[in-house]
């Protein structure tokens, strides 16, 4: 088991030639999935100011280092859209607030706790309670539902669910895993139903027998999630990202989409997908402000702090290699 700020600052080293080639600067979290699927490096080797190691190329993560295969296993940030979106939602985890489903704010939330042997599955999450009334422990992720930008949101009973230390995750995980294995073995409960043989019946005088009416269906989508379903003990549930005037826009770019698909060609059918992905980047930084002033190699001052993002200043910080850092230092 292992906490996030036990790997930030860990050296990242090629086991291929056996050099240092960065550090890990932060990771990437996907709240619906509840896993971290990116690390970010920070390497002065690489034309950028960092790349991205996907967590399925970490061989390991040590006391000392986390290991890679070879250089080439880290990526440019900005080759992979589905690093930029989720870094675009800036999941934390760690300093936001928790808040239980019923609407009360408890307390905030600290470290990450992770299984660095398991696809990187987010296992708990520290509790710092704002009263001293109530204990810390750590918040098992059966009980989370929402990993948010600003909330974790979680059950009302977490604290009777709080967990000491971390070898009690251990256990837990390691519980479930056989209660899961022990299910799956056991053999099918017997009954005692047997099939009733049909009575002979006079061919002119039977019944025609009326075919049973089968229950409507509820088109899928039909029905909105509603948090108060979601069992509280339930270990598989998904959780959310979006509030509801995210989802109300989403919804409602859908169907503009919809209902014009058929009457607009589709303009950037004939970009390549590295093309189209930097479009809609530029058209998604356009207008922002920059949050850090950012230098070229030399020193020199590219963008100041507080500068609306033009495309000039998007051309310029590409072309002096420090695009990751524009994309990780902005605000509306």
């Amino acid at each position: 088991m292992k906490t996030a700020q036990q790997i930030i600052g860990l050296p990242v080293v090629s086991i291929f030639d056996g050099n240092e080639i960065g550090k890990v600067k932060s990771i990437i979290i996907n709240a619906s999935k509840g896993t971290i699927d990116f690390f970010v490096i920070d390497s002065g080797i690489r034309s950028l100011a960092g790349g991205v190691i996907p967590a399925e190329r970490v061989l390991g993560i040590g006391e000392y280092a986390l290991t890679i295969q070879q250089p080439d296993d880290i990526s440019d940030i900005v080759k992979i859209p589905e690093a930029i979106e989720l870094m675009q939602k800036n999941i934390t985890v760690h300093g936001t607030r928790v808040l239980t489903r019923k609407g009360n704010l408890l307390g905030e939330a600290g470290d990450i706790f992770f299984n660095e042997e398991d696809t990187y599955n987010i296992t708990g999450v520290e509790f710092l309670p704002a009263s001293s009334d109530l204990k810390s422990g750590i918040i098992p992720r059966s009980c989370i539902i929402t990993f948010g930008k600003n909330l974790l949101v979680v059950q009302d009973d977490f604290i009777d669910q709080l967990i000491e230390t971390p070898s009690a995750i251990r256990t837990d995980i390691a519980d479930e895993k056989k209660n899961i294995a022990s299910f799956e073995s056991a053999p099918a409960p017997e009954t005692d139903y047997y099939e009733p043989s049909e009575p002979e019946q006079d061919q002119e005088t039977a019944e025609p027998v009326e075919a049973p009416v089968e229950p409507e269906t509820a088109e899928p989508g039909g029905e909105s999630l509603n948090i108060e379903d979601i069992s509280s003990d339930s270990s598989l549930q998904i959780p959310f990202e979006s509030s509801a005037e995210e989802a109300a826009a989403e919804l409602e770019a859908g169907n503009s989409y919809q209902e014009t698909e058929e009457k607009q060609p589709e303009p950037e059918q004939h970009l390549s997908a590295a093309e189209l992905f930097e479009q809609r980047q530029r058209q998604y930084l356009l207008g922002k402000k920059v949050t850090k002033t950012i230098y070229n190699s030399s020193g020199g001052i590219i963008v100041n702090s507080g500068e609306t993002i033009t495309e000039q200043v998007i051309d310029e910080v590409k072309a002096n290699g420090k695009l990751i850092e524009l994309v990780m230092n902005y605000e509306e």
